[in-house]
């Protein structure tokens, strides 16, 4: 049990640190934490996520249950900060949106992936192909359509462009590598198309730097980050943390996932807020010092969160 969590957890809170250590002695700048972010989620992650849905058989990719707990996890702890944030903590729209986000959008492509890749393989990566879909194609237009129709209040418009924001985040989801790769990839197992081996080989190459890139990315992102502790911060915390593993082990019962994608989706529920969430609270000026909070409390938890579960799934 101590060597699968060691094997889990150990190479990425190491890269972490490693990402931290080069921000702290000057090697690098904190935004260059950016580029690497880029190289991540346009080119390194989508090939591993293209690699995983187009060498795995159809059959293990279509899992409507896998989807429906992902998908009920996921938006469930959303609607939940939603809802919290707007009745109880009086925010204004776009504030509470952020929320929702900080709680509902965990660091899958950063955190989850290297995990669930030293503990089940290639196949780890398909989860995070199907919780990258929900967040993509449900969460992130949502999030968009919430903020405009708060824009469109500040300026005294009526709320009618409002599809329209949704129809082009649907339309900008759908040409997103991270969104069409994989999408290809199931295509090519649902049809049974085999690749060529040196064109696996050259895709395979440039999906390897996924895992080790984006955790020291993390690193470097967190480090300078300012630590404050509020109400908003533990509720934050314990939505994501706490109550979204909770919210997929009920799926997973509802949904009736068995053996290793029932554990799957709880240990990517258990997984810390992505620091993309930080971003866009940035690029909406709002919630920005709560959520890089959350962001930092949340992976140190979760570090030990995820021990946990893997001590747990391993027996």
């Amino acid at each position: 049990m101590i060597e699968t969590i060691l094997n889990g957890l150990l190479p990425v809170a190491f890269v972490i640190l490693l990402g931290w250590f080069a921000g702290r002695i000057g090697l690098l700048k904190h935004a260059d934490a950016d580029v690497l972010a880029t190289l991540v989620i346009r080119f390194a992650l989508p090939f591993a996520l293209f690699l995983a849905a187009a060498t795995t058989p159809a059959n293990k990719i279509i899992d409507p249950g896998l989807a429906a707990c992902l998908t009920f996890g996921l938006m469930g702890s959303y609607l939940l900060a939603l809802a919290l944030g707007f009745y109880v903590f009086k925010h204004d729209l776009r504030t509470a949106t952020m929320q929702a986000l900080v709680c509902g959008f965990p660091d899958m492509a950063y955190f989850g992936a290297p995990i669930l890749v030293a503990m089940y393989g290639p196949p780890g990566y398909l989860v995070v192909l199907v919780g990258n879909l929900v967040t993509s194609i449900i969460m992130l237009p949502v999030t968009i359509a919430l903020t405009h129709v708060m824009d469109q209040q500040e300026a005294g418009h009526s709320g009618a462009s409002v599809m329209r924001v949704i129809g082009r985040s649907l339309g900008g989801a759908a040409i997103n590598p991270i969104v069409f790769l994989p999408v290809f990839g199931v295509i090519l197992s649902f049809y049974q198309v085999k690749l060529p081996v040196p064109v696996l080989t050259a895709v395979d190459l440039m999906a390897k730097a996924a895992g080790g890139t984006s955790l020291f990315a993390l690193g470097l992102m967190l480090y300078g980050e300012k630590l404050q502790i509020n109400l908003n911060v533990l509720t934050n915390i314990g939505i994501k943390n706490f109550i979204m593993p909770a919210m997929m082990l009920l799926g997973v019962i509802l949904f009736r996932l068995t053996g290793a994608p029932a554990h799957q989706a709880i240990i990517t529920g258990a997984v810390p807020t992505a620091t993309a969430a930080a971003m866009f609270a940035l690029k909406n000026n709002t919630y920005t010092a709560d959520a890089t909070s959350t962001i930092l409390l949340s992976t140190v938890l979760g570090i030990g969160t995820e021990a946990l579960l893997i001590g747990m799934f391993a027996v």
